[in-house]
């Protein structure tokens, strides 16, 4: 039995780049990260986790944000090599499909959609602290994909701005997966806490909020 504590009335679950021209599983065999990803996301089991987390956060009247990364034809960036491969393998662009979040764990009303077009973390431009602050909320839990990139990104900003971080592994992935593993074990278990999508589940279920 987990001893995970979480209070309804100061957390919130971030979703972060779940989106279809990432993870959906027409992408399975595609080549690039799109392809290696969504076959990630697919053999780790992600989805349904994620869809089961969703639920319970919106019972138990905890917020939802997703984070997603929108991309800008022409938008001038950085000379990262991430950033470089982005121009020439354009993915993620505005407006499109492969831009919306995978129907399988869409937002449903009373969620918030944030979007960024540049950064690893997903808060750069976002407004996803001032969202979380208007929301009185200083716990994230956070879910989603790459766990070595976006989600641990975003977990190191959030722990710079003295937010409590709740990493979600089993519904978070990467690739290759001992990049996943490394992320987990080595660096976001040192920035909070790290546990499974049914450890989260039973603490909404079971802790009642502030009042």
């Amino acid at each position: 039995m987990s001893d995970l504590v979480l209070d309804r009335g100061r957390c919130a679950v971030v979703v972060i780049e779940c989106q279809n021209d990432l993870i959906h599983e027409s992408k399975i065999g595609v080549k690039g990260i799109g392809g290696a990803l969504a076959t990630a996301v697919r053999d780790r089991g992600v989805l349904p986790r994620i869809s089961q987390v969703l639920q319970a956060a919106r019972a138990a009247g905890v917020p939802v944000l997703y984070a997603n990364k929108e991309s800008r034809p022409g938008m001038p960036t950085t000379d990262a090599p991430i950033f470089r491969w982005s121009q020439k393998h354009p993915m993620l662009i505005e407006g499109t499909w492969g831009a919306a979040v995978h129907d399988a764990i869409a937002p449903q009303p009373g969620d918030h959609v944030l979007r960024r077009v540049l950064s690893i973390d997903a808060s750069y431009g976002s407004g996803l602290y001032g969202t979380l602050r208007a929301l009185q909320r200083d716990t994230l839990i956070a879910l989603g994909v790459s766990t070595n990139f976006a989600v641990e990104g975003t977990v190191r900003g959030a722990v710079n701005r003295l937010f409590r971080t709740v990493v979600v592994g089993d519904c978070c992935a990467s690739v290759p997966e001992e990049m996943h593993r490394f992320s987990v074990e080595r660096i976001l278990s040192l920035l909070g806490t790290v546990t499974t999508s049914d450890a989260v589940i039973a603490a909404l279920r079971q802790t009642f909020p502030s009042p």
